[in-house]
């Protein structure tokens, strides 16, 4: 071996000794328990795709396109992308399948995946993870399972909700709907909901500042949206809205039926642009990794 040559892996991805793969395969064991136990079936697909599958509107979005995807051109000149994401992936599947299909249908995968960004802790530029999704489905039913097999997940790791995690939840129709009412340009509903994204990331008054230059006259509206401690402390013009509805029954579902607690949490959106319905995310309360562990939502 020529000594100019490292014996360091690609930036951004990991070597697994046989050591890290026990572990990883331990993971991955505990993944499909979970989700087999709830009746998901598994599929997997190609790391390569075509990649007008990402730059379809809706897909994902412009950031993870233009600017986090490994794309080049193979030799036959057709432009391909390494999976960023599994979503646009299985939709593709589905979509193809459609009438031999019988729904609703319950699928499961651990796939890698790929983003060029910058890497830091507990984030690299090459990981896995366990992607499951109900289609034809479109009742609070489905929101309420997928809730359940989230939270089953981390109970099989052995932690408690509340003690060791916490579920936040939100609805993106109900944040569209307050966008209509306001009158809000599509552009600029983009960039709040963007900034709503990063807003425990900063101070609350540069969130305050930026939010005021967004949406102007409309800000109290807005402030008061991702404020609230519950559903009931929404402004008022989206109160009567059938997405607004169901998110309180959802909430009130899991709570009843259940007894399982979730957090309403107006700032949790979910960076992609596909979500349409409920969203959530699960976060590790350990102080030391206050980040979320987990997340997902409706895509109608």
């Amino acid at each position: 071996m020529s000594k100019s040559l490292s014996t360091q892996p690609y930036k951004g991805v990991r070597d697994f000794y046989p050591d890290d793969m026990a572990v990883q395969q331990y993971i991955f064991s505990v993944w499909s328990h979970s989700a087999e136990s709830f009746g998901y079936e598994r599929y997997d697909a190609s790391v390569l795709e075509p990649s007008e599958l990402y730059r379809s509107k809706g897909a994902v979005n412009e950031e993870l396109v233009n600017d986090q995807t490994y794309t080049f051109t193979d030799r036959g000149e057709r432009e391909v992308t390494l999976r960023p994401e599994m979503t646009p992936s299985v939709a593709r599947m589905v979509a193809g399948r459609r009438r031999e299909l019988t729904f609703p249908i319950r699928w499961y995968s651990i796939p890698n995946l790929f983003r060029y960004e910058r890497t830091q802790r507990g984030r690299l530029r090459e990981h896995w993870q366990l992607n499951c999704d109900i289609f034809g489905a479109p009742g609070v039913a489905a929101d309420v399972e997928i809730i359940l097999l989230a939270d089953s997940v981390f109970k099989n790791f052995g932690a408690e909700n509340g003690e060791h995690y916490a579920i936040r939840v939100n609805h993106r129709g109900v944040l569209e709907t307050l966008f209509r009412e306001l009158g809000l340009a599509e552009e600029t509903a983009t960039a709040i909901t963007r900034l709503a994204d990063r807003k425990l990331k900063m101070p609350a008054d540069t969130f305050s500042s930026e939010l005021t230059s967004l949406a102007g006259d409309q800000t109290p509206a807005l402030e008061q949206f991702f404020n609230a401690q519950s559903p009931a402390d929404l402004p008022d013009l989206v109160a009567e809205s059938p997405a607004y509805q169901n998110l309180v029954l959802f909430m009130d579902t899991l709570e009843a039926d259940y007894n399982l607690k979730v957090v309403f949490d107006p700032t949790v959106v979910r960076g992609f642009d596909y979500y349409t319905g409920l969203v959530f995310e699960v976060f590790d309360l350990n102080e030391e990794n206050n980040r979320a562990l987990m997340g997902g939502g409706r895509y109608d």
